[in-house]
């Protein structure tokens, strides 16, 4: 599955199981509905959900363009999950104490209480995930994700960078 064919050498078009984004998708894909069948039966709720419920967690109260600043999830998603968790009486959302523009989001007791419900399995799943791999190819791993999102941040500052016309 993962030998180079002579016509990848001769076209340099590596085959899909060699290709970053090719294999990154599909294993995102099958990590999304893992979690997804998790949560929905642990907690009975959303992956999207769980994710705003991760992240209030670790911050207490948290903004949503701040959810999506650091989660890079899409803004309409993060919206609509908080909509549905205060809508279920899972999430809070309060205007800052500071900024009357700015609307925090914290958990409930019962978030909170659904939250602690799903935690212990999706720890389980994490450790099942990492145990895989001996210390020396966990560290590996996560040190060319950061390569990666670092190598993507590059490329993109690149891409907006404006390049001079010649004189």
């Amino acid at each position: 599955m993962n030998q180079v064919t002579p016509l990848d050498l001769a076209t340099g078009v590596p085959p899909l199981d060699r290709r970053v984004s090719y294999r990154i998708s599909r294993l995102h894909g099958r990590l999304n509905a893992q979690a997804a069948r998790i949560l929905s039966a642990t907690a009975g709720i959303s992956l999207s959900q769980w994710r705003i419920l991760v992240m209030i967690d670790a911050e207490t109260e948290i903004s949503a363009s701040e959810i999506v600043r650091l989660t890079k999830i899409d803004k309409a998603m993060v919206s609509r999950a908080i909509k549905s968790l205060s809508e279920a009486g899972l999430v809070k959302v309060v205007v800052s104490k500071t900024d009357q523009r700015l609307h925090k989001v914290r958990m409930t007791d019962s978030g909170r209480e659904r939250f602690m419900h799903a935690l212990p399995r999706m720890l389980e799943r994490q450790k099942g995930l990492v145990n895989e791999l001996d210390e020396a190819e966990a560290d590996a791993f996560f040190t060319i994700l950061c390569k990666l999102e670092d190598a993507i941040t590059a490329m993109e500052e690149g891409e907006n960078e404006v390049v001079a016309e010649p004189t």
